[in-house]
């Protein structure tokens, strides 16, 4: 397939697994297609002013089965397309309860939730909040195959994640039971950024949970003004204001 503006073309991560990736401001996004015998699952399909029609068209290079789609969370570079999917047929749009996704068509509660796609086990799971209220996760194994997870924006790489609607010390938790299970994950794909290991989510909650402790300190010793603590902060100005305003709101 031709590369459309945008759009880079599908490869291969596993036998079963691809992933493309879509103009999604500062890093691209991650968009994930795990291809069973009945249905395909597509992962976070993109923003709503993306090209639809080249990633439908991108998608049906690779296979022509059913579409079952899975926000990882709900924010819109990652579900803008849902409504175009719906548009051409696709009748399963899973995403977390508290996601808050409109055009979602089936919620994921408290347990894991699997999909039955032929020949692959996919299990769309919420670990714990983190980056926003309602993320999940997306678990793909395959008997021979060492697994591999889409995390969202759980994990990001490349850049500062984004604490806009995060809730700080729960994400460092979560975090924690990513990196727990990823030793028998061959990659562990993030929201943006590329794929990544159990060391890379390991260093990533080593330096939440510093930034988390910086800022709680900075809190108790400067009430009024915590933003003198962003210089020793271990992110970027922007993201480093984000994170103490989350936490003096009590997340």
């Amino acid at each position: 397939m031709a590369a459309t503006p945008g759009l880079a073309p599908f490869t291969r991560v596993d036998d079963d697994v691809w992933m493309t990736t879509v103009d999604g401001g500062v890093t691209p996004l991650n968009i994930g297609l795990v291809v069973g015998t009945r249905q395909a699952v597509l992962i976070d399909p993109g923003p709503a002013e993306g090209d639809h029609r080249a990633l439908l068209a991108a998608v049906r290079d690779v296979t022509d089965v059913e579409l079952v789609v899975v926000n990882t969370h709900g924010h819109g570079d990652h579900i803008g397309a849902n409504a175009f999917l719906r548009e051409q047929g696709v009748e399963i749009i899973l995403a977390h309860r508290d996601a808050e996704v409109a055009t979602s068509t089936q919620l994921v509660q408290e347990g894991p939730v699997s999909l039955d796609i032929g020949g692959i086990d996919v299990v769309v799971e919420h670990l714990g909040r983190g980056h926003t209220d309602g993320d999940v996760v997306v678990v793909v194994r395959r008997e021979g195959h060492d697994g591999i997870m889409f995390c969202g924006d759980l994990v990001r790489e490349g850049t500062d994640p984004s604490f806009r609607d995060s809730h700080p010390m729960e994400w460092v938790r979560t975090l924690g039971r990513i990196w727990s299970m990823a030793g028998s994950f061959s990659r562990i794909i993030p929201g943006h950024g590329r794929p990544v290991d159990a060391d890379f989510v390991a260093s990533m909650r080593r330096r939440m949970q510093q930034g988390h402790s910086v800022s709680q300190q900075a809190l108790r010793d400067a009430v009024n003004d915590a933003t003198k603590a962003i210089p020793i902060l271990p992110y970027g100005p922007e993201e480093s204001r984000e994170l103490i305003t989350r936490l003096r709101a009590g997340h």
